[in-house]
């Protein structure tokens, strides 16, 4: 199951929608996920869930951990890693992939239930696509579908053919929209069109607003259960800053109906739901 999240204007905060998403579905039903960027390189993604630093902690499947540095050879400038994406990339045949080595390349955030794939070191180059490795994206990409439930793609506002592949391929497409977007109307009267189903998610939602949902749902006939929002909520984007969202999460889903934050938990806990309602994975 394959749950992609794109945005066709940058600064949608489809990052962070997508990591809310993901944290939220795995504290409300017993289902493992994955988070994976639709790209080559995309620390942004991985920032949402760890602090920022140079020294990665990784778990392994047994339960210990280690750390591993990114080592740069002087002479030829290039990085070497020894875990991670590009590590996926490197296997020679599909059968190295096995549920072992892909999750000992990934790194946990929520133990056994839910895992981030770190993207490679080098940065994206005009030739990234074409790049020999990459080749192999897809594949590393249908492994890690094989060992979770759901995976989460982000693929931000990327118009390169593979995003627009892994968005052909998806079973759902969230589509995401900043509420205060002049192209907002354009976009809902001519959404694009992928092959699985599209759901429409406002970020940094503010309900009192000229595009809320009532009115979208009024002014361009967006059906109600594929239209939902991420209210604004400035303490989560504290904490997504320090690299802690899961936690922020937790801690809003922990108030129940009597917590400061209840609005917002009820809007993407709604949102959520129709989501997952969309793919299959609830009735």
């Amino acid at each position: 199951m394959k749950i992609a999240f794109w945005s066709e204007q940058p600064e949608a905060g489809t990052t962070f929608n997508l990591a809310v998403t993901a944290c939220t579905t795995v504290l409300l039903y017993p289902v493992s996920a994955a988070v994976v960027s639709g790209g080559y390189h995309n620390e942004n993604l991985e920032n949402k869930f760890f602090e920022k630093s140079n020294c990665f902690s990784w778990i392994e499947p047994s339960g210990w951990s280690y750390k591993t540095d990114s080592a740069l050879a002087a002479e030829s400038e290039e990085y070497f890693v020894t875990r991670g994406l590009e590590c996926l990339l490197r296997k020679e045949c599909s059968e190295e992939l096995n549920e072992m080595t892909v999750k000992a390349n990934m790194r946990q955030i929520i133990r056994d239930r839910m895992y981030c794939m770190p993207s490679c070191v080098k940065s994206e180059q005009e030739w990234w696509h074409q790049d020999s490795l990459f080749l192999r994206m897809s594949r590393v990409m249908d492994a890690v579908e094989s060992y979770f439930d759901v995976v989460f793609i982000d693929c931000g506002c990327r118009q390169d053919d593979f995003a627009q592949k892994l968005l052909h391929e998806s079973d759902v497409c969230v589509l995401n929209m900043r509420q205060d977007s002049e192209h907002i109307g354009a976009f809902y009267q001519n959404p694009p069109k992928f092959q699985g189903k599209t759901f429409f998610l406002l970020g940094k939602y503010f309900e009192n607003t000229l595009y809320n949902q009532d009115n979208l749902k009024r002014l361009y006939r967006v059906e109600s259960d594929r239209l939902g929002a991420v209210p604004y909520h400035p303490h989560l984007q504290a904490a997504d800053q320090l690299g802690r969202i899961k936690n922020g999460i937790r801690y809003c889903m922990n108030q129940k109906e009597s917590g400061k934050y209840v609005e917002f938990t009820r809007e993407v806990t709604r949102a959520v739901n129709l989501i997952l309602k969309l793919a299959g994975m609830i009735e």
